[in-house]
């Protein structure tokens, strides 16, 4: 439900801002959305003592571009609201939004195989090709027996799991028995 309110503040914001500000604000909003992660910022924002345009003052002081109108207008608006917990899923939308425009997505490589830089890059520019987008690999080594890519931003997930690969040769061979 948060996601889908964070949508609707970030088409509206969008529509207002330029290239240029919208990565600025895009920057700026994903400092904010850090900063959510501390339990003293949480308390200030929480706190009913403070009123809404001292938490908007508070938030401009912790961002680069503290003198953007639209930025400020639009914490404004979030703090009357009473929605600024919003912020971290507008970060995130923001992201997305900026990926779509860009056509720059990231994705995760994850399993206990070593990829290779040359590996890596092959599986990025055939993904690329696949989806037509500019697609950047980050890898994890992880517990999986095999290997697991995602993007999340484009609903994509393939896995190859070492485990069921030889589960489903020992059938195959029991069946031809």
């Amino acid at each position: 439900m948060r996601e889908i309110v964070a949508k609707k503040y970030v088409k509206a914001l969008i529509l207002a801002l330029d290239a240029d500000e919208f990565n600025r604000v895009s920057d700026e909003i994903s400092k904010l959305a850090a900063a959510f992660g501390l339990d003293k910022f949480n308390y200030i924002i929480d706190s009913p003592i403070i009123d809404a345009k001292s938490k908007v003052e508070f938030l401009l002081t912790l961002v680069n571009d503290n003198k953007n109108e639209k930025l400020a207008n639009f914490l404004m608006l979030l703090s009357h609201r009473g929605r600024l917990h919003l912020i971290p899923e507008i970060a995130r939308e923001f992201e997305y939004q900026k990926a779509l425009r860009d056509g720059k997505f990231k994705g995760l490589i994850s399993g206990n195989i070593e990829l290779s830089e040359a590996q890596k890059s092959e599986l990025e520019q055939k993904f690329s090709k696949k989806f037509d987008v500019n697609v950047e690999f980050q890898t994890v080594k992880s517990e999986f027996n095999g290997i697991k890519i995602e993007i999340d931003d484009l609903g994509v997930e393939v896995s190859f799991s070492i485990d069921r690969l030889k589960a489903q040769m020992s059938e195959y061979i029991l069946k031809v028995i």
